[in-house]
């Protein structure tokens, strides 16, 4: 007389059991939500792609003629379409016999982008500057202006350092170390440098 109720109580147990186990089976079986994708990064980007300013110190190491020539210190803003630069140079001497001569160069410049690789930029502009020698005795000093058309070339040797090269003509007029003399010449100008970005 036992044996049934204790089959029963068996198979009431066993259905109990698969009921609770089925819903934790069919959780079990849901695939995993996708994960998100890594987010993309940019583009590396190199030479004069930089997009946005920068700002670039520098030298540059110019072969005018004798009134113009010299190594200044290179200041430059950098744009994707255009660069500025600012260039200063300043030499003092002071003799033996309480006489001193000094240099003073200043100059301005600006360059469009007519074409562009990854690690170069080729430019057409100018710049324009001042030059102002002081010697000993009088009619020792003198200032000279210039205006200097021309191309300019960069390479990129990575994305903060850069040298460059440029050529074109000078037109320099002023006293020119004379009394009341003014010319206007002509004569091929190249100057070359170095430019550090801070990007």
């Amino acid at each position: 007389m036992k044996k049934p109720l204790i089959t029963t109580s068996l198979l009431l147990g066993a259905l109990a059991l698969c009921s609770v186990a089925s819903p934790a089976r069919a959780e079990e079986t849901q695939p995993p939500p996708p994960s998100s994708p890594p987010p993309s990064s940019p583009p590396p980007a190199s030479g004069s792609s930089f997009g946005g300013g920068a700002i670039g110190i520098g030298a540059t190491a110019s072969f005018a003629p004798a009134t113009l020539s010299g190594t200044d210190a290179l200041f430059v803003y950098d744009q994707p379409v255009f660069h500025l630069v600012a260039a200063l140079g300043y030499f003092h001497e002071s003799h033996a016999n309480n006489t001193s001569n000094g240099d003073f160069r200043f100059g301005i410049g600006g360059w469009y982008h007519l074409a562009r690789a990854s690690m170069a930029d080729f430019s057409v502009g100018g710049t324009v500057g001042l030059d102002y020698t002081s010697g000993p005795g009088a009619g020792g000093s003198g200032t000279a202006f210039m205006i200097a058309p021309g191309a300019e070339a960069r390479l990129f040797l990575s994305p903060n350092f850069a040298l460059m090269g440029d050529v074109g003509l000078v037109i320099i007029f002023g006293d020119n170390n004379h009394d009341t003399d003014f010319g206007i010449g002509g004569a091929t100008v190249a100057a070359f440098g170095f430019t550090y970005f801070f990007r």
